[in-house]
């Protein structure tokens, strides 16, 4: 076996040594075999020859222990020759040794060793010439680690302490007894292994001194005395005298003469002296560990130690007669080397003496530092400097330094010698420097730093500032002298060393050991201060004496800079940046080599996070990008190109080692800044001509790469969709040189670059040029470092979409290409292994999804490059992860246009297969995009399939298995449906199946053994251990029952089912979130529990079933149902215990009110929810619709299991058909009680059409039980219908649609079962009302899903021909509806448009009163506008009725209802019933009641009102105040001020005398000067009741123009508490899912007002209320659109406070200031019509304009010009000023007469064109505005109503009229859509509102 081999097999010796111990750990953590033989450990062991020697018990031949103690045979174990395999397999066993855990195993490993060790001294070796190999020795190597090993076994298991000393003082016996015997002349070399085996016991021993106990240390260092007799020693050196003496060329003296140089090689000459050396270390450890505990510290270790910064605090406790034993050996030591031992004369044996004087001098101060009574310093000072005065011991680099740091150490404690030692040390570092002895100078520094801590901060900078002035000197020598430092004459020391400098090149030494010192003493202070005053002064001593001295001085400055502040790591920059220009055009090599060193230092030393990173990174590339600049100062020009590539080349490598250090974060540089600065690097690059494949960039092609690798895209950094063209111009850097000459020259470089492109580089420009050479340049060396898909990058900014360029971009795309290719073709491993390809390969199949089809092609083309010449590089996880990851993503990105209609999402983020994409708003766009990719997607895996099926399909079942599923049952997600389809093909390569000619013809596929595959793996990945064990052990048995407790598996407790059934048990589900994973994994062993038992384990069966209804969350119940059905089909005849424990599970819900039946989910009127005066929240929207889903998915999951389980078992178990009856008849007596919340809908429908399906399809039911049942669906199904007709919530389309079929499937089930019960007329007529109003329900969802689309619509009707709705028939019905619930007969008036229906149903609520009391729409209806003469007995209902909406309530006032006492107490409790925050939005309405309040209610609703909030009386003053008049100069008083002025006067003399001082002293806050200002606690703004002022911005006030006015502005911050839904996430315990979910949000944001004096604000007032309400109204069925309701609050006659409107711009400004169209802008802002920001905006633009479209129309706002219209920094579109509205226009001149302004520019931003998707998305949003608003048309009118007699301008008697007029109530709802559509597209083609913006720009100069 060669040596090579040799070396392998001990590596795996090794390796599996560790392997073995390793698995013994965990056999016996297992608890398993306790008292068994660790087999691996053992087999191993074999490898030792049998039959050694015990001690302490060994074992034998077959590795058992000898019982009798003794060996089993009577021959030594040294005496057997030890195999080199035996010997390999001790040190693997040694070296594995550390990993062991277990007691048993380290007891075993010791009875192992220990043999070897005792005689290891003897060993004999088999005959081999690998023996050779071990290094120093066999022998030395074997005693070493076998000790070693023993030694740390002890360590780690005390308990072996005992027998592993017994095992040491064994082999020191032997040993003794061996050195005691007379030397052998004949036989001397025998000896010579004992010595040898010494060397590595004692080196261990040493290394591990921490085993033994103080006393234990000295009882073996004197035994090892001892061993060292002189006898012993005097053979050691005859032994080894022989050999090096020995002439003679005899074959067994060859080895030894091998050994002696090897050992002498090492200088560790054999002989007596390295014995006592080696002695010595160990003494050295024992006093170390005295005097610090641990670690075991050698030789210098502990003076270091002493001198760092760590505290060292010595044992003052340590036994006297201990320390004494040591101070005499360690004398001996000294004393020997003293007297001249007859072993040391030898110049070797001296060295090896000096340095074992260092280590007793080493122990014998630690002796003093213990104990000053025993130790001696006058005699260590002696010694001390004996040893200083004889230059022969001071050659000796260790034991200079020790003697040196000893001094150091001592000097700290005698202040008197600290001077003279400094200025020793001075002398030493100047005079001693050469270079012989750098090592012991740079020691001299250090101990110098050291002593200077000590001393006062004058002292360090006297000496910095000597050491200077030596620097500076000429002559060093002379200089020290001139500063009067002189030696350490106390310890009269005349050292022998030459000190005179003897030339040039000896001065150097000396200047190095001085900027050494220097920077060392910096580095000792740690101050920035000094690093400081160091720089400076190395600085200063810059071209004063040499140039190599400044490179020296060049060096140090690195190490300083490392530790300075940012300010002086700059000025270290500038150095060099300086000093290298100028080494450059010198030729200064010196120099050059000096600043390029330090430049690597720092670049070496700097990692990401140092804060001198950034400042250093930043300098090279700016200063990289100014080399070659001939704009310079003239003396400064660079116009020669070899310096400047010659400066150039200095920064290369530096750069490339500082960028390293990001390690694998090659993206650093976008997100810290730096994409500019290193896109400059290649600019320069390219313009000196250091372009890919030139010999300048040769020179450096790993720096390049490297560089390559962290740098960015060119064009990254850049804005959105902006051209290279206009950024190049900017580009100073592409200016340089710019000439007709030189543009040739770099499109000559170019055409060699890409030669194919001569047509396409002719036109180029001189910068585009040097960009193409430096994208070039990049990205082939990005390529060549193993990336490739950067350059798809360069295809998305705009010149390159087909700009100039182009052709030659691609063909470098091309050439990059090829150069990666054929890398990969090469094979270098790691940069173009399989593993790193595919990870570009996922990043281009990203691009292959680009919004940009110009992306798209290219990526494409490069999947199809890199798959042909690698395929393995999509059959690796990263890659076809990424390609199934990104089929799903683009699938839900098409998804969303169902699930989030007009939420248009444009970043699409997996983790799992790590990409993300971002698509345009373009859902035609997305499904062609799909497409495309979902068919190459196909061809790239089948052509990879073919050479590698099973490991592409393998990788497809990983991912399946992997794939966390947290929708709903029958989740569809694309990756993993392609992955079944890939999994179930044929591949090519399966010469069988491919030949089979019909397979195509039945598309036969290996599906099955796919399948199969899975579930195997799925198998062995989720194999449960309870699984694995006898059947017997699944039983419950009681917790005291041990029967046969001897016979289960150890293991198998945790997972029996008593401690399963324990755990499950343990937890509360309903007030303890308990994680999915841990609810998962206790569920799928008690379902493998319950299958695998022969016994029925109710216990298990109720949790499996009760905990996921305890939990009751979506995932839960997902859960559930899978192991449910699971267990149903592998164990039949559990079936009815199961769905037993289902029902009963789910009649709990029905008791406890969950889910579907909870009633904490509502749906509540948007006139009985706060109106807030902000922009709607889109993301409070989506977690109201998703906590609502929540809830109620459980339930939804549930029937969609029991749907299927019935019709799967419908004609079998009798008794089953019972659960299922059961079941329905108790769910559908719950829909009376359950939720109104729209989105419960689908539920509700799915449990009656499922209630429908039972009946239809029970076999056992009788006649009358049918009929019974019947009647029960039906009542239940109408109980949906006693609810006010509802939209839909969100913008689910597919929630909708699903709702629609549903009702579609019970209205065609009802119609086929109509045969039932149908001789009963009360079920007869139950089932026509039912089917009239599930039809009326089907219109209303087909207009809301197909707003533009007629035809559409037929799609969701039932399949029977349906009976039209008519007066008459819905007469028919009432009674039946009235009967029913007369809530239904109510709510029938909002669903059919008929008089005649409202007139019957007046007339039942009139006869039968008490039946609505519950009903408050009821209510509106009996009442009507006015107090009816009809009307008597049935007022005094009133007392109990269930109260109105605030608003409504309030018209009660109004004269029309003469003030009936039953009608005035039921709005004032209806009032008091509502939160003052949802009551306090009627203030204007409320005051205006005054009017007519002749018994006070009014007034005693606001008197007792104010009370409970201050907020609520300052708003009601502010209002009264500004009503008082009826003009803005408060000289027409209105009627109403004496009642507003006696209200006032008691609402302020009602405050608290704190209260009422804040009041007025707000007041007074208002009026004063705004700089005057001081904020005190409380105060708000009146348009920002809601919010506390807490500051001003002193700086922010300004008049603004107005005729005759003087409005003013200023900017308050404002502290606001915003109430928000919070996400109901499974995270949560089903008790705190069923809580409230809102919570408190304190947010502070900066509000303008402005404050006007002159204006009437109260008509703003009044349509900024109107659209809040609006807004609430959009809220409140989750419509996305967006107003902006901002504040205006009237505090007086022509007096008011408005909110501005942030971050917006009127449409007149951009005319004004910036000179464009609103489309222009657009672009301007948001990039072009392809960028994300623009399609964002649009979205934005689109949702806001059919928001105020409607509202326009509906209030009539007039007066649209220009400057009346906003638009924000997000491109919502806002309407301001509302002087013009209802029935008024500008000069009373109806100009406009279109029903809002839709302008031309504003359909160019939303599409250019009617058929484009925004604008049919503006159409639907107007439409689904419209109809949402048409339900609270009453509502609304009343807060118009109550404002009529205000005195408003826009007020005329026909007012409310027209309102109500425009909502077109006697239209249905599909031809309200069609009239809003009308409405659009005339607003559209509108003349009239062309010639008012014509008609401003003319009068006002507003443009359009």
């Amino acid at each position: 076996m060669d040596r090579p081999s040799r070396t392998l097999r001990r590596i795996a010796l090794e390796r599996l040594a560790s392997l073995s111990v390793k698995e013994s750990q965990l056999t016996a953590s297992s608890g398993s075999g306790s008292n068994k033989k660790n087999s691996d450990l053992d087999r191993l062991a074999e490898g030792c020859v049998a039959y050694r020697p015990t001690l302490n018990g060994a074992l034998s031949g077959n590795g058992s222990l000898n019982e009798a103690g003794t060996p089993p045979t009577k021959t030594g174990t040294s005496q057997i020759p030890i195999s080199l395999r035996e010997f390999e397999v001790l040190l693997a066993l040694c070296k594995a040794a550390p990993l062991l855990q277990s007691h048993e195993s380290a007891e075993r490993l010791r009875r192992q060793l220990s043999p070897y060790l005792v005689e290891s001294y003897g060993q004999k070796l088999s005959p081999s010439p690998f023996f050779r190999d071990i290094e120093p020795s066999p022998w030395e190597c074997l005693t070493s680690h076998l000790t070693g090993t023993l030694l740390s076994l002890g360590l780690k298991f005390p308990s072996l302490r005992e027998k592993i000393i017994d095992t040491i003082h064994t082999y020191l016996d032997n040993a003794a007894a061996s050195s005691a015997t007379e030397l052998d002349e004949g036989d001397a070399l025998a000896f010579a292994p004992l010595v040898l085996s010494f060397l590595g016991f004692l080196d261990s021993c040493a290394k591990h001194a921490n085993f033994w106990f103080s006393d234990e240390r000295v009882s073996l260092i004197s035994q090892i005395r001892d061993v060292l007799s002189e006898n012993y020693l005097s053979n050691v050196e005859a032994v080894f005298a022989v050999v090096r003496n020995s002439d003679s060329q005899e074959a067994y003296l060859k080895p030894w003469k091998i050994l002696l140089r090897r050992y002498s090689a090492a200088g560790k000459s054999l002989g007596a002296m390295l014995i006592q050396r080696e002695y010595m270390k160990l003494v050295v450890a024992a006093t170390s560990l005295m005097v610090v505990e641990e670690p075991v510290l050698q030789g210098q270790q502990i003076l270091d130690t002493i001198m760092s910064d760590r505290e060292v605090s010595a044992n003052t406790e340590e036994d006297p007669s201990t320390i004494e034993f040591f101070v005499e050996v360690a004398s001996g030591g000294i004393a020997l080397m003293e007297d001249g031992a007859e072993y040391a004369r030898s110049e070797w044996q001296q060295q090896l003496g000096f340095s074992m004087k260092a280590l007793a001098l080493i122990a014998y101060s630690n002796c003093l530092f213990l104990n000053e009574n025993v130790a001696d310093l006058e005699q260590l000072l002696k010694w001390l400097a004996t040893t200083m005065s004889d230059g022969a011991q001071l050659s000796n680099g260790e034991l200079a330094s020790t003697v040196l740091k000893l001094l150091s150490i001592l000097s700290n404690n005698d202040p008197q010698s600290t001077p003279n030692f400094v200025s020793t040390l001075h002398k030493f570092i100047v005079e001693g420097s050469g270079p012989t002895n750098q090592s012991t100078v740079r020691v001299a520094g250090k101990c110098l730093a050291y002593v200077l801590k000590f001393l006062p901060q004058d002292v360090t900078i006297t000496t910095l500032n000597t050491l200077g002035h030596v620097l500076s000197s000429s002559n060093p020598e002379r200089a020290l002298k001139a500063e009067r430092l002189q030696p350490f004459d106390q310890l009269t020391m005349g050292s022998t060393l030459s000190l005179a400098a003897g030339g040039e090149e000896d001065r150097l030494y000396v200047y190095s050991s001085i900027i050494e010192t220097i920077v060392k003493i910096i580095e000792s202070c740690k101050d920035e201060k000094m690093v400081s005053l160091g720089q400076h002064i190395l600085v200063q001593r810059l071209n004063k004496v040499s140039a190599a001295v400044n490179a020296k001085i060049l060096t140090g400055l690195a190490s300083l800079a490392l530790k300075s502040s940012p300010t002086d790591f700059k000025s270290v920059l500038q150095v060099y940046n300086k000093m290298g220009t100028d080494a450059v055009w010198q030729d200064d090599v010196g120099i050059i080599r000096a600043i390029f060193d330090a430049r690597m230092t720092l670049a070496a030393s700097l990692m990401r996070e140092s804060q001198l990173y950034d400042i250093y990174l930043n300098d090279m590339l700016e200063f990289f990008a100014a080399i070659g600049d001939s704009r310079e100062p003239e003396g400064k020009k660079q116009t020669d190109t070899l310096l400047v590539i010659r400066e150039i080349h200095q920064f290369i490598p530096p750069l490339a080692k500082l960028l390293s250090n990001n390690g694998p974060e090659v993206n650093f540089a976008i997100r810290y800044g730096f994409a500019s600065l290193l896109r400059d690097f290649w600019f320069n690059c390219a313009l000196n001509g250091i372009v890919y494949d030139s010999e300048e960039a040769k020179k450096y092609l790993s720096e390049l790469r490297i560089i390559a690798l962290y740098t960015p895209p060119l064009v990254s950094g850049m804005e959105e969709d902006e051209s290279i063209d206009s950024d190049l111009g900017e580009q100073s850097i592409l200016s340089r040189n710019m000439s007709p000459q030189n543009t040739v020259e770099h499109k000559k470089r170019l055409l060699a670059l890409i030669p194919s492109e001569e047509v396409g580089i002719r036109p180029l420009s001189h910068s585009r040029a040097i960009f193409l050479e430096a994208a070039y340049t990049l990205e082939s060396f990005r390529a060549e470092a193993g990336g490739c898909s950067k350059v798809l990058a360069y295809f998305m900014e705009v010149g390159f979409k087909a700009g100039t360029g182009t052709s030659c971009m691609i063909a470098a795309a091309s050439s990059v290409m090829d150069t990666y290719i054929g890398k990969v073709l090469e094979g270098t491993y790691p940069e173009f292994s399989a593993m790193k390809a595919a990870e570009e390969l996922a990043d281009i199949f990203v691009g292959c999804c680009h919004r940009l089809e110009r992306v798209q092609i290219i990526a494409i083309g490069i999947a199809d490059r890199m798959i042909d010449v690698m395929p393995s590089a999509l059959c690796q996880k990263t890659s076809l992860f990424a390609l199934l990851e990104l089929l799903t993503l683009l699938w839900l990105s098409c998804l969303e246009e169902e699930t989030d209609e007009y939420t248009t999402r444009s970043i699409f983020t997996s983790v799992k297969g790590g990409v993300s994409v971002e698509l345009p708003d373009s859902y035609l766009f997305r499904r062609k995009l799909l497409k495309v990719f979902q068919a190459k997607a196909k061809a790239w895996v089948l052509q990879v399939l073919n050479v590698a099926p099973l490991d592409v399909k393998g990788l497809m079942q990983t991912y399946l298995s992997e794939f966390e599923d947290e929708g709903s049952l029958g989740h569809v997600s694309l990756g993993r449906s392609f992955a079944v389809e890939i999994g179930s093909a044929v591949p090519s390569g399966d010469q069988r199946l491919a030949s089979i000619d019909h397979r195509r013809d039945c598309d036969g596929n290996v599906a099955s053994d796919f399948v199969m595959q899975y579930t195997t793996r799925q198998a062995y990945r989720y194999t449960e251990p309870a699984l694995e064990y006898h059947q017997d052990w699944l039983s419950i048995r009681p917790l005291g029952d041990s029967a046969n407790s001897s016979n289960a598996p150890s293991i198998m407790r945790p997972d029996s089912a008593q401690a399963l059934l324990s755990q499950m048990e343990s937890k509360d589900y309903e007030n303890e979130f308990v994680p999915i994973g841990e609810l998962r994994d206790m569920l799928k062993r008690a379902a493998a529990l319950v299958c695998r038992s022969e016994k029925d384990q109710g216990a298990l069966i109720r949790g499996l079933v009760g905990i996921p209804f305890a939990v009751f969350s979506k995932k839960s119940i997902n859960l559930g149902i899978s192991l449910w059905t699971g267990v149903i089909h592998e164990k039949p005849r559990l079936q009815s215990r199961i769905l037993t424990e289902i029902a009963r599970n789910w009649e709990m819900t029905v008791e406890k009110k969950m889910g579907l039946f909870s009633d904490s989910l509502t749906s509540l009127d948007p006139f009985e929810l706060k109106m807030e005066y902000a922009p709607p929240d889109k993301e409070q929207h989506l977690i109201e619709q998703q906590n609502a889903s929540d809830v109620l998915s459980p339930h939804l999951k549930l029937l969609h299991m029991l749907s299927s389980h019935y019709h799967a078992t419908r004609n079998g178990n009798p008794h089953i058909q019972k659960i299922f009856l059961r079941l329905v008849r108790v769910s559908l007596a719950g829909l009376h009680h359950a939720t109104s919340h729209p989105l419960s809908r689908e539920v509700r429908f799915k449990l009656v059409l499922f209630g429908l399906q039972v009946l239809k399809y029970s076999t056992r039911l009788t006649e009358r039980q049918q009929w019974r049942l019947k009647d029960q669906i039906l009542s239940a199904a109408l109980t949906w219908f006693k609810f006010p007709p509802q939209w839909s919530f969100g913008g689910n389309k597919l929630q909708v649609k699903a709702e629609a079929h549903l009702l579609q499937d019970v209205a065609n089930l009802l119609q086929s079962i109509a045969t039932i019960s149908s001789t009963t007329k009360n079920v007869r007529e139950k089932n026509d009302l039912l089917l009239m109003l599930v039809e009326n329900e089907l219109t209303r969802l087909a207009t809301w899903l197909y707003p533009l689309d007629h035809s559409r619509k037929h799609h969701l009707l039932p399949s029977y021909p349906a009976r039209p709705t008519t007066d008459n028939s819905i007469a028919v019905v009432l009674p039946t509806a009235w009967h029913e619930d007369p809530a239904i007969a109510v709510q029938l008036i909002k669903r059919f448009q008929s008089p005649r229906l409202e007139q019957d149903i007046k007339r039942f609520i009139m006869a039968y009163p008490e039946a609505v009391v519950d009903q408050p729409d009821a209510l509106q209806i009996m009442l009507g506008d006015k107090l009816s003469s009809q009307l008597s007995f049935q007022l005094k209902y009133l007392l109990y009725w269930a109260p109105v909406n605030p608003i409504t309530a309030t018209t009660y006032f109004l004269p029309s209802y003469a003030n009936n006492a039953f009608i005035l107490q039921y709005a004032m409790r209806a009032l008091e019933s509502h939160s003052i925050d949802v009551t306090f939005f009627y203030v204007p309405q409320i005051v205006q009641t005054l009017r007519y309040d002749t018994l006070g209610y009014v007034e005693r609703f606001i008197l007792e009102t104010a009370k409970f909030s201050q907020l609520f009386a300052h708003q009601i003053i502010w209002n009264m105040r500004a009503n008082a008049y009826k003009d803005e100069d408060s000289q027409i008083p209105d009627p109403i001020k004496p009642t507003l002025d006696k209200v006032m006067d008691h609402l302020v003399g009602s405050f608290s005398g704190t209260d009422k001082s804040f009041y007025e002293q707000k007041n007074q806050k208002i009026a004063e000067e705004l700089a005057k200002i001081n904020v005190d606690v409380g105060v708000y703004l009146p348009s920002n009741p809601d919010g506390v002022v807490i500051d001003i911005d002193r700086k922010s006030g300004k008049s603004l123009q107005s005729h005759a006015k003087a409005p003013f502005m200023a900017t308050f911050r404002i502290s606001k508490k915003d109430i928000t839904n919070v996400a109901k996430t499974e995270n949560m315990s089903r008790n705190e899912r069923r809580q409230s979910s809102v919570s408190t949000v304190t947010r502070e944001l900066w509000q303008a007002a402005i404050f006007k004096v002159g204006d009437d604000c109260r008509q703003d007032m009044l349509a900024l209320q109107l659209i809040s309400t609006f807004r609430n109204i959009f809220n409140s069925v989750g419509l996305d659109v967006w107003v902006f309701p901002y504040r205006v609050t009237a505090t007086a006659p022509g007096c008011g406070v408005i909110d501005v409107l942030p971050n917006s711009i009127s449409r007149d400004m951009l005319g004004r200031d910036h000179e464009m169209g609103l489309y222009d802008y657009f672009i301007n802002r948001y990039g072009g019509e392809d960028s994300i920001k623009f399609q964002e905006a649009r979205n934005n633009f689109v949702k806001s304009m059919a928001a105020y479209s409607v509202i326009s129309y509906l209030l009539k706002f007039k007066d649209r010009h220009n400057g009346n219209i906003m638009i924000n920094d997000t491109g919502h579109i806002i309407h301001i000023d509302f002087g013009f509205c209802f029935d008024i226009a500008p000069g009373g001149i109806t100009f406009e007469r279109a029903p809002f302004k839709l302008t031309t520019e504003m359909i160019s931003v939303m599409g250019g064109n009617t058929e484009s998707q925004s604008y049919l998305r503006f159409e639907e949003l107007c439409i689904k505005s419209f109809l949402a608003c048409r339900t609270y048309v009453d509502k609304l009118t009343h807060c118009v109503v109550l404002m009529l007699d205000s005195g408003l301008p826009c007020f005329k008697p026909e007012t409310i009229q027209n309102f109500k007029d425009r909502f077109v109530l006697d239209k249905n709802e599909r031809e309200a859509a069609d009239f809003m559509r009308y409405l659009v597209k005339k607003s559209y083609g509108s003349y009239s509102t062309v010639q008012y913006d014509r008609f401003q720009h003319l009068t006002n100069g507003i443009p359009y």
